[in-house]
């Protein structure tokens, strides 16, 4: 062998190539982000809050919802507690009626932890595992009812469970501490807090204290089902009225969503080559009349859910609900709910008012219709929240015709019986019944004050 043949036989293989240029096949890593976006979004999962530039008050307010501070061996502790989702912390609190019913299972429950510490087995067979692992129970019970109850936007089915978990399925039935289930009647069994078990005036001590604390938990089931009903501002019965501070709670969720859904709307439509400069010359119908561009109408809707609709709530509360929130959320919904939609049953071509033909043909893709049709379920959804809040704090409109005054009633209605004239009034003639002649006047009346008959 050579060593041209060693050469040739170390050299590769030609391969045929298409291209003058060959495509790369290298992986190259993503860039990195920023570190202020950085920053900007891990804040805002931290804290479940989307982060808005300048606003001290709402970081103030999600960074004290987020962190719980306890006293632990003479330091404080900050325990991190996960919100949801993105939300308006700065908007909405724990008021009215949610207000006292909070302060009322603040003060019961720090009560009846003091008197479920007091307590200790009266059975002499009890096992100190199990009476501690139920004190265990009723205590975990009694502080997620505490929390529960204090937050701004209250999961009703949470503290139905946990009610549930505590008394069992008698509920309302609970009158004394012998007849309670869940894990109170469990702790009872366990610790032998009945009648039979007491012998001495200490015993009879530890039995009250569980009675006692029976009855403030049941007191607190009441006070919690007389509320209920207006508790959760998404479950409102026809014709309900919630309190005011977990339904702007609510409405401020549902704004964080919504103006995170615009810019899932923009990103679709990015994603199918409509560019910001495409949205500002694309119109589109205004059931009302007339038309808008297409970005116009998202930054409306993005600055109605981040700035315009908090602070309508916020300066005029109830009123400012009833009179301007729901009439512009209603008119965005209308909006959206109008833009044109794909057709199912032939060609998008255009139709009077409904603009097909002027818009892209990636604005009727399927990514983009879900987006839109999302954007229109958000506001359906403030619209259906804000209307009970604004049906009492809006005035009712004067109506331009009034209905007449109703007409004096000459005849008795039926199965009423006419009422009697008096003497004075058949001297006078008012009592003359049909048929009769009127008596023959000798000379012209006197000018008199005209009686009402009984009846007009």
């Amino acid at each position: 062998m050579t060593i041209n043949d060693d050469r040739g036989a170390t050299l590769p293989r030609a391969q045929d190539i298409d291209s003058a240029y060959p495509l790369s096949t290298g992986q190259y890593p993503p860039p990195a982000a920023a570190p202020g976006e950085l920053a900007e979004q891990t804040i805002s999962d931290m804290l479940g809050w989307k982060w808005r530039e300048g606003d001290t008050k709402g970081f103030v307010a999600a960074l004290t919802g987020s962190f719980e501070l306890k006293e632990v061996q003479g330091r404080t502790e900050a325990q991190w507690t996960p919100r949801g989702y993105a939300i308006q912390a700065d908007l909405g609190a724990v008021t009215g009626g949610q207000a006292s019913l909070a302060a009322r299972a603040r003060s019961a429950v720090k009560d009846s932890l003091a008197l479920l510490d007091s307590l200790r087995p009266l059975r002499t067979d009890a096992d100190p595992e199990n009476a501690e692992g139920f004190r265990a129970l009723v205590r975990h019970d009694l502080e997620q009812i505490r929390q529960e109850l204090e937050s701004p936007l209250i999961r009703v089915a949470r503290v139905d469970q946990l009610f549930l978990l505590l008394l069992g399925n008698s509920g309302l039935a609970v009158g004394a501490g012998d007849r309670t289930q869940g894990h109170l009647g469990q702790l009872r069994d366990e610790f032998g807090l009945v009648s039979g078990k007491v012998n001495t005036i200490e015993e009879e001590r530890i039995q009250t204290s569980f009675i006692t604390l029976t009855d403030w938990v049941v007191s607190l089931f009441r006070g919690w089902q007389d509320a209920r009903d207006k508790i959760d501002p998404f479950s409102q019965p026809a014709g309900g009225q919630p309190f005011f501070g977990p339904a702007v709670v609510a409405l401020s969720r549902l704004l964080s969503a919504t103006a995170s859904q615009v810019d899932e709307v923009v990103a679709m439509l990015r994603s199918v080559f409509v560019q910001q400069e495409d949205l500002e010359v694309l119109r589109v119908p205004d059931p009302q009349g007339g038309t808008m561009s297409l970005g116009g109408l998202l930054r409306w809707i993005r600055e109605f859910a981040t700035f315009e609709g908090g602070k309508l709530i916020e300066s005029a509360g109830k009123e400012g609900v009833g009179t301007s929130f729901l009439q512009i959320a209603m008119r965005l919904q209308r909006i959206v709910a109008n833009l044109p939609r794909q057709s199912t049953g032939g060609p998008n071509g255009d139709v009077p008012g409904n603009f097909r033909a002027s818009l892209p043909p990636g604005f009727f893709s399927s990514r983009v219709q879900r987006a839109i049709d999302e954007l229109d379920d958000h506001l359906q959804e403030v619209v259906r929240i804000a209307e009970p809040i604004g049906r009492e704090g809006s005035p009712s409109p004067a109506d331009p015709n009034p209905p007449a005054p109703p007409t004096p009633q000459l005849t008795p209605p039926p199965g009423r019986t006419p009422p009697v004239p008096s003497v004075a009034e058949l001297r006078e003639g008012h009592g003359i019944q049909e048929g009769q002649a009127p008596p023959e006047a000798e000379e012209p009346p006197k000018p008199r004050t005209t009686r009402k008959r009984t009846g007009q």
